[in-house]
């Protein structure tokens, strides 16, 4: 409550979780012991009465690794209690490269981070792993990376056996979502969606503060929505998927062939171009299409209250999204579209660095 809620008075607690006060007053005390809260400045007096000092969490508690295993490029940092990193650092690795020599590559930047930080590796609570695909139901392996190739790797009890450390993997665009949940516009919020567009297009669902992992893989791979029809063939063995006209790879293909210079972000460039140029304007529409329907898709499947964009969908001009937006809502569900908000995360960058860091606290620290 604390964490999502923000500081409050003891007794303001007390009421909201309709428990005693001289239980919260064990809690309490137990963790103020363990140095994991404390009782600040005075809030505002509510009628009579002296002013009750507000509770509020230590952030420099705890602190946790998180882990944003990427195609090609690795993401690190050390995170407090409130979300917040300490130190981050990344570094690039060949797509080819078999999964336990990355996994030792990752150890040891983990050590030269820790070192650089002055925290000691051992005093962390743990590590979270955002990885490229879906995991199993315990939160311990990487079932498959159809980009790296990879299959069934036991990327939490290799890491374990070179940090020391207790791991736990999340899908990565999941654990995004999750980022929001807790840190960002998706606090308070009762269902969240988050869509990723780099590499590849996925998304991410948290409900009632929780990960969505429902199904055999609890992955939503929106990507790979079939929804060109006579569509080119897909890396996922399908034909016609989404992210046949929008990907990394897809997208560089689209603006070579146009010739036109992907500087800062190809959707924009393309966008730039399309305001000038036919054909540009007739790709972005082969882009923006299809992309409409597997965002109409997810709403109407899923009715979530809020859908962030993520990656390079959150660069993108005003005009751009909002044309993205209104192609969603023309396809979804009349009766649900009202109600539902479509807009761009803020989050950043480093967005899968702390969504492996949410999946970290809520495993090790608010367990």
């Amino acid at each position: 409550m604390l964490r999502d809620q923000g500081p409050m008075p003891r007794a303001e607690i007390a009421r909201r979780l309709a428990l005693s006060a001289t239980t919260i007053t064990r809690v309490v005390n137990e963790l103020e012991a363990d140095q994991v809260v404390a009782e600040g400045q005075a809030a505002a007096a509510n009628g009579a009465g002296r002013p009750a000092n507000t509770l509020h969490i230590l952030s420099e508690s705890c602190c946790v690794g998180a882990i944003q295993l990427g195609i090609g490029i690795v993401q690190l940092g050390l995170f407090d209690a409130m979300g917040r990193c300490r130190a981050s650092d990344q570094f690039s690795y060949a797509v080819d490269k078999p999964a336990d020599k990355v996994l030792q590559l990752i150890a040891r930047a983990l050590d030269r981070l820790c070192a650089s930080a002055a925290i000691d590796r051992g005093a962390l609570l743990g590590i979270g792993v955002a990885v490229p695909g879906p995991v199993d139901a315990a939160g311990r392996r990487l079932l498959i990376s159809i980009n790296l190739h990879w299959q069934d790797i036991a990327v939490a009890e290799m890491l374990e056996k070179l940090t020391g450390l207790p791991v736990t993997v999340e899908h990565n665009v999941r654990s995004m979502a999750l980022a929001e949940v807790r840190f960002g516009q998706g606090k308070g919020i009762a269902s969240v969606a988050f869509v990723y567009l780099r590499t590849g297009l996925g998304a991410g669902l948290v409900v009632e503060g929780q990960p969505f992992s429902g199904g055999v893989h609890g992955a939503i791979e929106l990507g790979h929505l079939p929804v060109i029809r006579d569509g080119a063939a897909c890396v996922c063995g399908g034909r016609g998927c989404v992210e046949t006209v929008l990907s990394e790879a897809a997208l560089r293909a689209t603006l070579e062939r146009l010739d036109i210079d992907p500087q800062p972000n190809a959707l924009t460039a393309l966008w730039t171009a399309a305001r000038t140029r036919r054909d540009a304007a007739r790709a972005l529409d082969a882009i923006v299409n299809p992309l409409a329907m597997g965002l109409s898709a997810l709403t109407t499947l899923l009715n979530p209250e809020l859908v962030l964009l993520g990656g390079a969908l959150a660069d993108i001009p005003d005009e751009l999204l909002e044309q993205i937006v209104q192609a969603s809502w023309r396809g979804a569900f009349p009766a649900i579209r009202m109600s539902i908000r479509m807009e761009r995360s803020r989050l950043g960058a480093d967005v899968g660095l702390a969504g492996a860091a949410a999946v970290a606290l809520d495993r090790f620290f608010y367990a």
